[in-house]
Order: structure tokens, then C-alpha cells, then sequence
């Protein structure tokens, strides 16, 4: 499927949901300074009601279920009953394209980096399984250090947060000073040998 009829799909599926992506975006995205405060008190807010009332993790993806069926159901309602869709401009429709292809790219993205790790797998064996072994590891020994719900709290924050850091340049920012701190210590090494 091209990109256009990719975007034309998404577009047609989130029809109903216009109105309301675009605060949503902006605020992913951190078009105002306070908005990475208002998403973190969020965050927090939702996990300081988990610990407190401790459901099982049925009882908790169940009720997400239950929060995107009711949303999914009653947005679209809820905006083509209170939200006059003929005022919505051309400024509005060109960001809900800028929506859609954010949404396309992401998704690009992911699988692009989902195939990078299959070729990994399949030109590259042994490292993989190495890398893999090692990334586990790890992974395990800090799920058993810290608190599981303390890391799935900063796990959802870190994905809440990472629309805002990438279009802010503060990702790109962060990798290109590892890199550059990484290409001095090489450096220096290397003048040593």
C-alpha cells in the first residue's frame, strides 16, 4: 500500500476523532512549555491510583478496555453532536494531515527497526543471539532490583514523553553528544596506542 492510500485510510478512520486529536497532538508534542508537566502529573496521577487500589493485572487491562471501548464509542458521538464540523479551516484539516503522517512515519519507523533486528538475526547469528542474551540479562536483573510498577511507570512515561523529545530535537541532541563524547574517547585512545 502507497503512502497516499495509507494516509487517505487513516485519515478516513480518524475522522471522527479530528476535533479532538489535535489538543492531544499538541500537547504530545509539547507545542506549549507546560505541557510536559501536565502529561507527567498524568502519568502520575494514574499510577498513584493503581498503588493505591491495587488491582490485579486482569482488573487493570481490563478496565483499559473498557476506557478505549467507551472512548471509542463516544468521541466520534460526542463530536459530531457538540463540535460544529463546519467550522472546522483549512489550518485545522493541513495539521490533521500532519497528524496522520506522524502517525504513518511512527509506524514506518517501527517496522523498519523491527526488520533491521530480523535481518540482524538472519545475516549476523551469532552477535544477535549475544546482544539478545546480554539485553535480557540485563533486563532481568533490574526487574528484579527495582519495583516492577516503578518501572512500568517510567516505561509509560518514557513512551508519554517520547513524541514531545523527538519533535523538540532533544533526542537528536542527546545522540549526537554520546556520539560526539564517544569519538573523543576514541580519539584519545587512539593518539595513546
Amino acid at each position: 500500500m502507497g503512502f497516499e492510500e495509507e494516509m487517505k485510510n487513516l485519515k478516513n478512520k480518524l475522522n471522527g476523532w479530528k476535533q479532538v486529536l489535535q489538543p492531544l497532538y499538541s500537547a504530545l508534542i509539547w507545542e506549549q512549555s507546560y505541557y510536559p508537566a501536565i502529561l507527567t502529573g498524568i502519568v502520575t496521577l494514574i499510577f498513584i491510583l493503581l498503588w493505591y487500589f491495587e488491582p490485579s493485572v486482569l482488573t487493570t487491562f481490563s478496565l483499559l478496555g473498557i476506557v478505549v471501548c467507551v472512548a471509542d464509542y463516544a468521541v466520534p458521538i460526542m463530536c459530531s453532536t457538540f463540535l460544529d464540523a463546519s467550522k472546522w479551516t483549512e489550518t485545522q484539516e493541513n495539521k490533521h494531515e500532519e497528524i496522520c503522517k506522524a502517525i504513518i512515519q511512527t509506524k514506518q519507523q517501527t517496522s523498519e527497526l523491527w526488520s533491521s533486528f530480523i535481518q540482524l538475526r538472519d545475516t549476523m547469528p551469532k552477535l544477535y543471539f549475544v546482544s539478545v542474551l546480554v539485553i535480557l540479562l540485563v533486563v532481568a536483573w533490574i526487574g528484579n532490583v527495582v519495583d516492577s510498577m516503578l518501572l512500568t511507570y517510567f516505561l509509560v512515561l518514557a513512551i508519554v514523553m517520547m513524541p514531545g523529545l523527538k519533535h523538540q530535537g532533544i533526542i537528536q541532541k542527546f545522540i549526537s553528544q554520546r556520539a560526539q563524547q564517544l569519538k573523543n574517547i576514541l580519539g584519545q585512545k587512539l593518539k595513546k596506542n
